[in-house]
């Protein structure tokens, strides 16, 4: 079973992001350069990768690295739970 780390740097990879530039305060706008579109790819890979969904509200939220791992973590918790 693969870890997030590790779903993350396959999602990273698909979307040409180096994993030599994968750390928790990296921006997507500002070290990535991302426009609308990647934001949205990045969206559904995460959907895809992790059967979660993300909301407009979580979509807005997407600006470092560590704020994506944060919204995936709580997603992945909000599940398991009864």
């Amino acid at each position: 079973m693969q870890t997030i780390e590790e779903k993350f740097l396959q999602i990273f990879k698909y979307m040409e992001i180096p994993k030599e530039q994968f750390r928790m305060e990296a921006s997507f706008v500002d070290d990535f350069r991302f426009n609308e579109f990647q934001f949205t790819c990045l969206a559904l890979y995460i959907g895809v990768y992790f059967k979660i969904n993300i909301s407009e509200k979580d979509y807005a939220e997407l600006k470092t690295v560590g704020n994506m791992f944060e919204i995936v973590r709580k997603k992945l918790e909000v599940q398991k739970s009864p």
